[in-house]
């Protein structure tokens, strides 16, 4: 399983109606995550950036399945007018883990 972590960035002013739309996140959308092995994502917001975490089981896959899921599609429609691209045309940006800990629970 991956641990993968990423930033995304919105106009501050934009918070209250990114929040609002995170509460009806479509469920065909989350079951596609399910299909393509995302078995664990959340997102946190500091401002205008928002942190992500997800574990996945290939990343680069997910991402390539989700990029035609048709609930996918709509989705990042549907959020294209608040999220701030980053370089290359993305707006997220993978960033590295430098530090992990886990405390096995026998």
């Amino acid at each position: 399983m991956q641990r993968v972590s990423f930033v995304l960035q919105i106009d501050e002013s934009s918070r209250d109606e990114y929040i609002r739309r995170h509460e009806m996140v479509d469920p065909e959308l989350l079951q596609a995550f399910r299909e393509v092995g995302i078995r664990s994502y959340s997102i946190f917001l500091d401002g205008g950036r928002l942190f992500a975490y997800m574990e996945v089981e290939d990343f680069e896959h997910a991402m390539a399945e989700l990029s035609g899921q048709p609930a996918n599609i709509r989705w990042q429609q549907f959020m294209s007018d608040l999220l701030i691209k980053h370089h290359e045309d993305s707006t997220l940006k993978v960033i590295p883990e430098v530090f992990h800990f886990t405390s096995a629970v026998e």
